[in-house]
């Protein structure tokens, strides 16, 4: 009778932190399901010969005394927020995006303004162009401004996310909006700076 007691009560320990052990288990576990998942931002990419926009007065004239406005795409900024429902493993990823420019005011440029028309484009990772839109930024160069940084209006996007397609399946590409002569100008520079 003796030796049963001292092994009941010797067990009794082991039995109440294995209990302990399964609650903490249990409570890490309930945590981290309860946790939303978090996917990176989709890639983009800057079309090299659409990153700058050289923008002449009316005419033929194409020297420097011409330009009306210089611009580039520095860069851009991706807020993305995941929500996938855990059982279907599908949901969305809602992306914001800004542009953002560096501007330069050309010596034909008289009204202190410029329009930068742009693009942004979604595609899947066979370049299957999913989505597209055209934007316009308008600036106002003040006083004797000549150069200013600026950014665009915040663009959201809504991405599809499947247990087949995740964020990192989609490619958003950007570049300002150019007519043909415009295209050309900016091949030839780009071409010069190509070794």
């Amino acid at each position: 009778m003796r030796f049963i007691i001292v092994i009941t009560l010797s067990i009794f320990p082991i039995l109440q932190s294995g209990c302990e052990t399964a609650e903490k288990t249990y409570s890490s576990i309930s945590r981290v399901w309860d946790q939303p998942i978090l996917l990176p931002c989709p890639k983009y990419r800057i079309l090299s010969d659409a990153s700058r926009l050289i923008q002449f007065r009316n005419g033929q004239g194409r020297d420097l005394v011409d330009i009306n406005v210089n611009s580039e795409i520095n860069d851009i900024t991706m807020e993305c927020l995941t929500s996938i429902d855990k059982k279907t493993n599908s949901g969305k990823m809602d992306v914001e995006i800004r542009v953002f420019f560096t501007v330069k005011r050309g010596p034909a440029n008289t009204n202190k303004k410029a329009i930068l028309p742009y693009f942004i484009s979604v595609t899947d990772k066979r370049k299957n162009v999913l989505y597209r839109e055209d934007f316009l930024t308008s600036i106002q160069f003040k006083g004797n401004l000549s150069v200013l940084e600026t950014s665009g209006e915040t663009i959201q996007l809504e991405l599809p996310l499947t247990s087949k397609i995740s964020s990192q399946d989609y490619i958003i590409y950007l570049g300002f909006l150019l007519n043909r002569g415009q295209l050309k100008y900016n091949q030839r520079i780009n071409k010069k700076h190509r070794l």
